[in-house]
């Protein structure tokens, strides 16, 4: 699987983006898939390398008491690889946002992605464009802590 990660990523979705825009339409859908496709590389890793990184002891424990694999997943590898899971939500929230406006940039029709073109398209209109930075940086931000506040409620003051 590691190998079809890194070639996903290894793709620049700058690239991409037209082909999902002219596939999928201006609409939501091409704007998720867009997102998704930036998100999922490091949630994916982050995710691997908690669960890698579950104490072998604790697995050991768990199959000496007949624990289901289920079980396993659930009660011990989920919970102790959750600070990593939850740290590659932070950074996938933030990519998140520049997913859509990427989005938006590339096919459509409303949102922040499609005032940077407009910025851009009339003479450079800089104060919309700082303007339209800000909104995305502080949206960015709000996510960000909305998914650490998440981490510091599951995992606790290590987050």
């Amino acid at each position: 699987l590691s190998p079809y990660l890194v070639a996903a990523q290894a793709t620049p979705i700058l690239a991409l983006a037209p082909l999902i825009a002219l596939w999928f339409g201006s609409g939501l859908t091409g704007k998720v898939l867009i997102c998704a496709l930036i998100v999922f590389f490091p949630v994916a890793v982050s995710t691997m390398v908690g669960i890698r990184s579950v104490d072998r002891n604790l697995l050991e424990l768990g199959r000496s008491l007949r624990a289901t694999r289920w079980q396993v997943v659930t009660k011990l590898e989920v919970p102790a690889a959750l600070p990593q899971i939850l740290g590659g939500m932070r950074v996938g929230v933030t990519l998140a946002v520049v997913g859509a406006i990427v989005g938006e940039w590339a096919g459509g029709d409303q949102g922040l992605g499609v005032l940077i073109n407009l910025a851009r398209g009339s003479l450079f209109d800089i104060p919309l464009m700082f303007a339209t930075l800000l909104t995305i940086a502080l949206i960015g931000v709000a996510l960000y802590l909305v998914v650490l506040l998440i981490e510091r409620r599951l995992v606790g003051a290590r987050a």
